[in-house]
């Protein structure tokens, strides 16, 4: 699609795994691009590359300068171990600099901006699914960011004549996702793991392309204010997932499990007993419905993400047995057990 001079976008995070996706989705409805990034990427010849630092508001002002629209993509994510913990680097990126963005687009007359979040700011739920109505209790410290880049965005924009959308993304896979559904792909690879119960739980997940498209469609009919939203496929219980996953890597499905009861117990225990790891934690995560009702979303902008969930893992399979051929080495080991915990964007 020809693209036109008078709606040009600027796009952070823009080499990043959902970043990429967003510039080709702009650029094919129409966008001319402008990517910000921190380090060089690649990028097609028609699209503008600037370097920053989104900590550095003089080279967000810039880059906003002359363009009509932003989806701030960029952040920090998909840290593990004793990195998790860090409240302070998540918030560093995901908090100030998210308020860097939302100043800068509102002091350029920036008309509208898209941010990237995470239904991870709801934290723990009760009931079938859970939608822009319920009030958000993040508990993770990237979690807790996350719902604080989005108050710093509401703040900074609250003056201003920049319409604000808000996406909280469920779970994105697909190729180059370093997430929880890339590990769970490996421990299924390497024939470690084991079912946390009996694999019926929900969870939401949306694929990556469905998830930049989306970005797309809420540049597409701005609205005075701020609105919220949810995106994400239609849930699939675990069993799904794993099948699907199996059948991608051509391996059976496992069938080792631990009982419920069992999970309770250890939870329990950590509880009196401590548990560094986390592991009860983790399990519980995994056994739990994650699901997020994207009806407002899908109803706004007349949109439904068009990727089968067996269609996109076996994308992400396919991606990641041709980095094993790549490297010719066996995949490295993972830094924790394989479960699906809160959700965590990449961008």
């Amino acid at each position: 699609m020809t693209q036109s001079p008078t709606r040009k976008i600027l796009i952070t995070g823009a080499s990043g795994f959902l970043g990429s996706e967003i510039v080709a989705a702009a650029r094919n409805h129409g966008w001319s691009v402008r990517a910000f990034d921190r380090n060089h990427g690649s990028h097609p010849d028609d699209v503008e590359a600037v370097i920053g630092d989104l900590k550095n508001y003089d080279s967000l002002r810039n880059a906003c300068e002359g363009v009509s629209a932003i989806v701030h993509a960029a952040g920090l994510a998909h840290l593990f171990g004793r990195a998790a913990k860090d409240a302070a680097c998540f918030d560093e990126v995901n908090e100030q600099g998210t308020a860097c963005v939302a100043k800068a687009a509102a002091e350029t007359g920036v008309r509208n901006m898209v941010l990237v979040s995470s239904v991870s700011v709801y934290g723990s739920y009760a009931g079938d699914s859970c939608n822009e109505d319920r009030p958000c209790h993040p508990t993770s410290p990237y979690a807790v960011s996350k719902w604080k880049g989005e108050r710093q965005a509401i703040l900074q924009t609250s003056a201003s004549a920049c319409s604000l959308s808000i996406l909280r993304f469920a779970t994105i896979y697909g190729e180059g996702d370093r997430g929880n559904v890339a590990r769970l792909i490996r421990s299924l690879q390497r024939g470690r793991f084991v079912w946390p119960g009996r694999g019926l739980n929900r969870k939401s997940l949306i694929y990556k392309t469905d998830a930049a498209l989306a970005c797309v469609r809420a540049l597409n009919c701005p609205s005075p204010g701020v609105r919220t939203f949810n995106v994400s496929s239609s849930p699939a219980n675990m069993r799904e997932i794993v099948s699907a996953i199996c059948d991608s890597l051509r391996r059976p499905v496992p069938r080792l499990t631990i009982p419920l009861p069992v999970i309770t117990a250890a939870a329990a225990c950590s509880r009196i007993l401590g548990d560094p790891a986390d592991l009860s934690g983790k399990l519980a995560k995994f056994i739990r419905d994650d699901v997020y009702d994207a009806s407002r979303f899908n109803s706004v902008f007349q949109f439904q993400p068009g990727t089968p969930l067996v269609e996109g893992l076996r994308l992400e399979v396919e991606y990641l047995l041709s980095l094993d051929k790549t490297s010719g080495t066996r995949p490295l080991a993972l830094q924790e057990s394989s479960v699906m915990s809160e959700k965590r964007v990449r961008p």
